[in-house]
């Protein structure tokens, strides 16, 4: 037998729909507090997963796949499920009244995956993602009016493999190679289009061993990439 989902949990859930002005697909409906049919079991709703052992909620995927986009804001209620590992909500309409990526994202300590591209955040990135040590996946490309003037907070992600910049303004940040080389658990990077010109700067140690992926393109640089 499956465990149910833990009351304060489903509440926390029930919060952040609420704070969801439109759901034009239903992708929510299936989110009620009663209902029957066990609906009231939040491991049950779409697009939420749960430990089948302890019925902590785990994971949250609510990407947008092409239809119309949920809109609203992104509820802090989620700081709640402080078992979650995976939180999906890209290319929905959360950017809320302030357009401004949530700094309390940052509390989420247990987050290993998080994905919000496409979602239009205006601003710069808050630092506090830095506190989200157990990272592995990153993903705040495609934003559209975001921008960042320090990513030093990026080498607090010791365990971070992916991580994608596209369309982040990052013109002003000209230690950049620095700041990336000392994350040598990544795999996968992406900073094309973010308004780069510069990447000459000398690395004395090229930290990116395990690097397998670079997307660059896109950017200003008017000499070739050097790692010596």
């Amino acid at each position: 037998a499956s465990v149910s989902c833990l009351p304060h949990e489903r509440d926390a859930l029930l919060a952040f729909k609420h704070d969801v002005t439109s759901d034009p697909t239903g992708l929510l409906s299936s989110w009620r507090r009663n209902g029957g049919h066990g609906e009231q079991d939040c491991c049950r709703w779409r697009g939420v997963r749960c430990s089948n052992r302890t019925g902590h909620v785990h994971k949250l995927r609510l990407r947008n796949t092409g239809g119309k986009a949920l809109v609203g804001q992104i509820s802090p209620s989620l700081l709640s499920l402080e078992h979650l590992v995976y939180l999906d909500l890209s290319n929905n309409e959360l950017e809320g009244s302030t357009g401004r990526l949530p700094e309390f994202l940052g509390s989420l300590k247990s987050l290993k995956y998080l994905n919000l591209s496409g979602i239009h955040f205006r601003g710069g990135l808050p630092p506090q993602l830095g506190n989200l040590s157990a990272l592995q996946h990153l993903d705040l490309s495609s934003m559209g009016g975001t921008n960042s003037t320090d990513l030093s907070w990026l080498t607090r992600l010791s365990s971070l493999q992916y991580l994608n910049l596209n369309k982040v303004n990052l013109s002003t940040v000209e230690d950049w190679p620095h700041v990336i080389n000392m994350i040598p658990s990544l795999r996968v990077l992406d900073i094309s289009s973010c308004s780069l010109a510069r990447a000459d700067q000398s690395l004395p140690h090229l930290n990116l061993t395990n690097l397998e992926e670079l997307d660059a393109s896109e950017n200003s640089f008017n000499h070739p990439l050097e790692t010596s």
